[in-house]
């Protein structure tokens, strides 16, 4: 049996098709502090320096902890290595471990890097770590205008790399019937956590939409963080935003006609969020925000499987549109349902993702400029 580290977004698995998933908690071996307050929103988490905020934002963090010596993180990265040293593979989806440690210490692993958070953090615990891996994950097709993402990573001199949809382990089979698709009576919902871009454009929708708009994430401050706005002299979403419990989430998708996706660059960047599937997968149309250089459209089809809006009046009229156009509406929410379950179940991408994984080889040098040069496949 294979032997994996996985952290992303997939808990442990004794036995996954002959693969043995384990996961690593390293927060747990710092202080626990918390997780939401008012300087972090108008500081922007740089009040002063937090040990668990470092290991999850950046390069920096780590390699500050890593240069100092920190008790707690030389103890988390001792046992990571200790823990981890003999597998087959350590996927990370967010490195917190030194990329030196990484080259030195757990050499015969093969090590996969994640993209998940990008163009916003590739600069921050992406390429400063690449060198340090055989390969590397992404989820967005898209980039940046300039380049696909694969693109992006052979420029960077990465040659082993592959898409991952970002699916997690969470959605019920539908039965596909067509009373499942038709009977559904709420017209918009959106599910998702708060920053400053997408509240301003939850706003202009709430505005025009009113009651027939509803909004669920995990928001700070007990989901009130749309009035706190006001102390930091932003625009007030007037509304106390509540969470669902995995179970509550899918009874409302299932009841919802069409589920609004945004991300969190204001111009066409990235593509791809859990939101991208997660509409879909329950039988809502979908209706989503563009991506750089197209890359919206590898994932579901413009005007076939999802719609797609180039402004947030753009999208405000094609709402209107299709809770008019039933016909129309419930085309787009069955073939993207469908292709959803047909490409994008977590199980298959999981294996196909693992089965490449475990293929690629760390035959690889440094070049003069710091690019890791991999010889071997390249998956896209």
């Amino acid at each position: 049996m294979k032997t994996v580290c996985h952290l992303f977004n997939f808990p442990a698995i004794a036995d996954f098709h002959g693969y043995r998933i384990e996961i690593f908690d390293p927060l747990a071996y710092f202080p626990r502090g918390s997780h939401w307050t008012l300087s972090d929103f108008i500081f922007g988490g740089q009040a002063g320096f937090d040990h668990r905020r470092a290991i999850a934002t950046g390069a920096a963090g780590v390699d500050r902890l890593y240069r100092e010596r920190d008790r707690n993180y030389m103890r988390m990265v001792g046992d990571f290595i200790d823990r981890f040293r003999d597998f087959d593979l350590i996927v990370m989806g967010n490195n917190f471990i030194h990329p030196e440690l990484l080259v030195h210490e757990l050499k015969r692993p093969i090590k996969i890097l994640g993209f998940f958070d990008d163009p916003h953090s590739t600069y921050m615990r992406g390429i400063q770590y690449l060198w340090a891996f055989d390969g590397a994950f992404y989820i967005s097709p898209s980039y940046n205008e300039r380049s696909l993402f694969h693109e992006a990573l052979e420029k960077w001199g990465c040659a082993n790399h592959t898409w991952w949809p970002n699916v997690p382990v969470a959605y019920d089979r539908p039965d596909m019937s067509e009373r499942f698709f038709a009977q559904r009576d709420l017209d918009v919902i959106y599910v998702g956590n708060p920053c400053r871009t997408k509240v301003d454009r939850l706003i202009r929708l709430k505005k025009h939409f009113g009651s027939r708009f509803r909004v669920h994430g995990r928001w700070p401050f007990k989901g009130y963080f749309g009035f706190v706005r006001g102390l930091m002299g932003k625009r007030v979403y007037p509304y106390r935003v509540t969470s669902l419990t995995t179970a509550k989430r899918t009874q409302l998708y299932w009841r919802t006609k069409i589920g609004f996706n945004m991300h969190t660059s204001e111009m066409p960047m990235e593509t791809g969020n859990m939101r991208m599937y997660e509409v879909p997968a329950h039988g809502a149309m979908q209706l989503c925000d563009k991506a750089a250089r197209d890359g919206h459209a590898q994932i579901f089809a413009p005007d076939t499987e999802a719609v797609y809006y180039d402004s947030v009046e753009d999208a405000i009229e094609k709402i209107e549109y299709y809770l008019i156009h039933d016909k129309e509406r419930l085309a787009i929410a069955r073939a993207g349902c469908e292709r959803f379950w047909a490409d994008y179940e977590w199980e298959a991408n999981l294996l196909r993702f693992l089965r490449w994984a475990v293929s690629v080889r760390g035959d690889t040098h440094v070049t003069q400029d710091g690019h890791v040069m991999a010889r071997g496949s390249s998956a896209r």
